[in-house]
């Protein structure tokens, strides 16, 4: 019998339930979630200039991804609109190793 790593059993089924959170997203929260993966960490401004929207129409879809675990808070950055201090946002990636098989 094939010895299983500590831990190998709880990871999987940590993988599943964030698979299964990534196939509930909204239509809003999947355009914000696909734009911090593909742009890496980002504001909320720079989010709503891609999306062609208002950052206030942003902020409650990054407050939803972060309360489910597929977003975090990475640095402060610098917008470049106004000057001010900004959330930069990144979003939880899974390590290769840990990844389902499709």
């Amino acid at each position: 019998m094939k010895k299983v790593r500590e831990g190998y059993y709880s990871e999987k089924l940590r993988d599943i339930a964030y698979a299964e959170q990534l196939d509930k997203l909204g239509n809003m929260q999947r355009k914000v979630y696909d734009i911090i993966k593909k742009h890496g960490p980002c504001s909320t401004e720079y989010i709503a200039i891609t999306l062609n929207c208002y950052p206030h129409q942003i902020t409650p879809r990054v407050k939803e991804l972060r309360e489910m675990g597929l977003v975090y808070f990475y640095d402060i950055g610098v917008s470049p609109t106004s000057g001010k201090a900004v959330s930069l946002w990144k979003t939880n990636r899974l390590d290769a190793q840990y990844k389902l098989p499709l």
